[in-house]
């Protein structure tokens, strides 16, 4: 299911698998860090701070995902180096920038927007709906406080975008600013393309045991495995506390009648009425006569509706049958209203006078909601009562924690027996990853304080999630050191295996390259050569070509010439061989409407960026003056 999940991701949940979040077209970053009270800080701007454990996760972040994408930097210093340090640390202060804005300004995202962007995200739907329980896996993989952290990090990613929006919104887009754009992204090239595809050698390369150890070797920094640590704890959860209590039925009685005394009922009437007008010219006797033989006549067995379409003066319902169709209470003057109330289903009322004059009522339909029953309503009352007793129970029991954590400091044992609590342990694990309840980075920061790694005490009581509580005590630490060979050596071996089968692939394609330069009527009908032909531009919807292929091709000029030949490996190895034979203008009145808006929004958004990265640089450069450099 995790697997699913993770070749599903896209929009934001991609970068929170990543384990960062993207802040549209300005920042990248960790939103959300543990209380930072306690914790050296790198500096403060505003009320947000960057803590250097804060930096720290986030430089490891951004380093592994660098040798992800450029593994050549792997063994490199740059990784290591001040530049790219301070690289990192500037992504943070920019987004904490973007954060004392929106704090500023007080921009908000409510509780229904954030749902909102989780149900609509393809990450966790099926068939185009959203699966609560692809959300509910992904969620637990991310340890207890795994839902707060999604809805805590959406929350602040969309406040960002909002700042963003708004120099977007401002930015000024010149009518020749979008021409020039669409011509370019209109221009079509015609060319030819040759596919060395790596995976053809990948059985023709020969990897010994000698070579991986040699790799192993040259490159051991790779396959360091970190400073681990293990930790025994204890866990105060009010969640457990709301399952453990027993509920008399009787209180749950006494709810539900206090439920049912407060119930005010939903009520309308079906009603139709008959009104005889008085005042002017209409004599009130001869009115009040009147309206009681109608009311003779209803008695006796007339039809409603028939006689008010002949005889009622309300020019609004007379026409319908005197209908007024549902009538709520407190919609009709009061005396009208007093009397429907007091009808039963299908009843005439006796003659009412109210400021119009004399109606006769009948009520059809009683439409009222009824409080729902106990048995309906008991799981309901159960939860909330377990709810309300938890909360007063987790205030006590964790004061009671933090005073046993306090008073016997070199063991779990006598606070855990205080609260009937049970000492669990982990497996080691490091500063940037953990199992279990190490999962969770507040867990993982305290394991790895001076508090309880130097000072050999418990540690303070750390909260989890709202009314989840861990105290913890070191158990054993292992420091950093390499990864055995053999745990490695077939993860070395792909590597090698591909890095070989790429560059035979492009030795391959070296002398295609020769023959497409000087050669190309002997290439073209060479059968051993698959040459492909495309006609292509930008803005084509029939993505036939592949993106690092039209890329290349974007890139390419004429010139004075009539051909041009280029080569490239692409991102999965494959080596390619373009030859570009046609540049030619577009059609722009060919373009629809749709791409005209969609580059103006593409050049709003540039400009909008320019706006906001000059301001931030001004704020950044004011508000982060004072920085801890020796943290870094």
């Amino acid at each position: 299911m995790l697997t699913e999940i993770r070749d599903r991701s896209t929009g934001v949940f991609a970068w929170f698998i990543a384990g960062l979040i993207i802040i549209p077209m300005a920042f990248f970053g960790v939103s959300q860090y543990a209380s930072t009270e306690a914790r050296p800080t790198i500096v403060e701007i505003g009320e947000q701070k960057i803590t250097q454990q804060g930096y720290q996760a986030r430089l490891a972040q951004a380093q592994a995902r660098t040798r992800e994408s450029n593994p050549s930097l792997a063994n490199s210093d740059v990784l290591n180096s001040e530049f790219y340090k301070k690289q990192v640390l500037q992504g943070l202060i920019d987004q904490a920038v973007a954060a004392h804005i929106a704090s500023e300004y007080n921009y908000q995202v409510g509780d229904k927007a954030v749902d909102r962007i989780i149900a609509q995200d393809s990450t966790f739907q099926t068939d185009g709906k959203f699966d609560q329980n692809l959300y509910n896996v992904f969620v637990a993989s991310r340890g207890r406080a795994g839902a707060d952290q999604i809805k805590t990090d959406i929350r602040s990613a969309s406040i960002n975008q909002q700042v963003v929006s708004g120099f977007q919104e401002s930015a000024l887009v010149l009518p020749n600013e979008v021409r020039e754009l669409l011509e370019i992204q209109t221009e079509r090239r015609t060319f030819d393309l040759i596919t060395i595809k790596q995976s053809d050698f990948n059985d023709k390369v020969v990897v010994t045991d000698a070579d991986i150890e040699q790799y192993y070797t040259d490159n051991i920094e790779q396959y360091m495995l970190p400073d681990r640590t293990s930790v025994s704890y204890i866990e105060l959860d009010k969640a457990v506390i709301a399952q453990s209590l027993t509920i008399e039925e009787s209180r749950l009685e006494a709810q539900y009648n206090e439920y049912k005394e407060d119930f005010v009922a939903d009520e309308t009437r079906n009603t139709r009425h008959i009104l005889l007008n008085t005042g002017g010219e209409n004599d009130d006797d001869a009115q009040k006569a009147k309206i009681e033989a109608l009311a003779n006549q209803l008695a006796a067995g007339a039809d409603f509706a028939e006689l008010a379409k002949d005889n009622s003066q309300d020019p609004g319902s007379a026409q319908n049958g005197g209908s007024l169709g549902d009538v709520a209470r407190g919609e009709m003057v009061e005396e009208f209203n007093d009397a429907m109330f007091e009808l039963a289903e299908g009843e005439v009322s006796e003659p009412v006078k109210t400021q119009f004059g004399y109606h006769l009522i009948q009520v059809e339909k009683i439409n009222s909601t009824k409080p729902d029953s106990f048995e309906i309503l008991r799981a309901d009352l159960e939860f909330e009562e377990r709810q309300r007793l938890a909360e007063e129970l987790i205030v006590e029991q964790a004061e009671q924690l933090r005073n046993s954590l306090f008073e016997q400091p070199d063991s779990l044992d006598s606070a855990a027996q205080e609260l009937g609590l049970t000492v669990k342990t982990t497996v080691l694990f490091s500063r940037e990853e953990g199992r279990g309840v190490a999962n969770n980075e507040a867990v993982r920061g305290a394991a790895f304080g001076e508090q309880v790694q130097n000072d050999g005490v418990n540690s303070e009581l750390v909260e989890i999630s709202d009314g989840a509580f861990v105290a913890l005590r070191k158990l054993a630490f292992a420091a950093a050191e390499p990864k055995n060979l053999a745990q490695v050596s077939d993860e070395i071996k792909s590597f090698l295996t591909t890095e070989r089968a790429i560059a035979a692939a492009k030795d391959a394609g070296d002398s295609v390259i020769t023959r497409a330069e000087s050669d190309w009527d002997s290439l073209a009908s060479d059968s051993t050569v698959e040459i492909s032909t495309f006609t292509t531009s930008m803005i084509d919807t029939d993505r036939t070509v592949p993106g690092d292929v039209l890329r290349e091709v974007i890139k390419m000029r004429l010139d004075d010439s009539a051909t041009k030949v280029s080569s490239f490996t692409g991102a999965n190895g494959d080596f390619n061989v373009v030859r570009l034979t046609l540049i030619a203008p577009g059609d722009l009145a060919a373009v629809s409407q749709q791409v005209k808006d969609a580059t103006r929004s593409l050049i709003e958004q540039r400009n909008g960026q320019s706006l906001f990265g000059a301001y931030v640089k001004g704020l950044s450069d004011e508000l982060a003056a004072d920085i801890n450099h020796d943290l870094l």
